[in-house]
């Protein structure tokens, strides 16, 4: 099969052997597969990548120095099954999955060797993680699952009230999601803070009440301190996942805030617990969701109540994979973009 390989960096398009399921597994030809922030940071950070990831496990898990084939975000077609499988869903159908293989030892899917992810026109998926996309749900649509139960579940772990002040610092595609995930669960007052335009616009579309740019005022001089006379509790999900970004929320969260880190940071930060144990600060940081979270969002993408289509601002074959890297590197030019291998 044809996929876009990644080795430190580099990215090119190379022949490789088609995957082949094995038992409980299923064999699927990618319809799309959206580029993750994690992707660029495995292609950018790859020596510090698998160095964290051999140290310490988790779910970003890219352990070899090999050419991987990236990609977990993904929507595609049945083709045939391996051994032990109930076979339920038809051959033809569209179908979403966790981004995982279960064998022996769990596999991440699009961070091995042995698991092709998205960004190649097949891969082996585990047919117990398999989710059916509901009829009429467009592919584009669906491929979105991924990091729209990586959003809600943030918002699921943030166990909300209704009644905080929620500020959401980052409107990347994993901001947006956040975004979209609270306007479901009811607030409809929410801040956003990105530096980019573009992505600032893309938050009053998706469900922001304002989206301010940090050059011009504080994100957390505009949460509102009281409702109905009392005061609010202040949540903040930081959607950033970069150096430092911690320690600023330290230094300009309200006491008793509840701060939610969605935002991966590969690299080393540093931050100074005295502020947030002088303003008794909550810090909880969370890691993508529950296979009822995933199918929860893929639920919600098909029937409309989570609005991913704003997102999607680019498609590209696998010869574009690279050039969408570069790309992604300007927060002007893109939101999501969905590689499609038969394009």
């Amino acid at each position: 099969m044809k996929a876009a390989l990644m080795e430190r960096g580099r990215i090119w398009v190379d022949d490789v052997p088609d995957p082949v399921p094995g038992p409980g597994e299923v064999l699927v030809k990618t319809r799309a597969c959206g580029i993750c922030g994690s992707d660029l940071h495995a292609a950018k950070h790859t020596d510090d990548f698998v160095a964290t990831s051999r140290e310490a496990g988790g779910a970003f898990k890219l352990t070899t120095f090999a050419p991987v084939v990236l990609g977990h975000e993904f929507c595609a077609e049945v083709v045939d099954y391996g051994p032990d499988t109930r076979r339920a869903i038809d051959r033809g159908s569209l179908v979403c999955s966790v981004p995982m293989l279960l064998r022996a030892e769990p596999i991440g899917i699009g961070y091995s060797e042995v698991a092709p992810g998205g960004f190649g026109e097949y891969m082996v998926l585990s047919e117990s993680l398999t989710v059916p996309v509901p009829a009429g749900t467009p592919f584009e649509h669906a491929a979105l699952t991924e990091p729209m139960a990586v959003g809600y579940h943030a918002v699921v772990k943030a166990q909300l009230t209704g009644d905080e002040a929620v500020l959401v610092l980052g409107c990347g595609p994993v901001g947006l999601a956040v975004l979209i995930a609270l306007r479901q669960a009811g607030f409809d007052d929410v801040s956003a803070a990105d530096f980019s335009p573009g992505r600032r616009a893309l938050a009053l579309r998706v469900g922001a009440a304002q989206a301010i740019d940090p050059r011009q005022s504080s994100p957390f001089a505009a949460l509102p301190s009281a409702s109905h006379g009392k005061r609010r509790t202040t949540v903040i999900f930081e959607c950033v996942g970069v150096p430092g970004m911690i320690d600023r929320i330290f230094l300009g969260a309200p006491a008793d805030a509840r701060i939610v880190v969605v935002g991966v940071c590969l690299e080393r930060d540093t931050s100074r617990p005295l502020i947030a144990i002088n303003k008794e600060l909550n810090v909880q940081y969370v890691l993508g969701y529950t296979v009822e979270e995933f199918a929860h969002a893929l639920q919600c993408i098909a029937d409309g109540t989570f609005d991913v289509a704003p997102l999607i601002t680019g498609r590209v074959g696998l010869s574009g994979v690279a050039a969408a890297f570069n790309a992604l590197a300007d927060p002007e030019q893109h939101a999501k973009v969905l590689v499609e291998p038969s394009l």
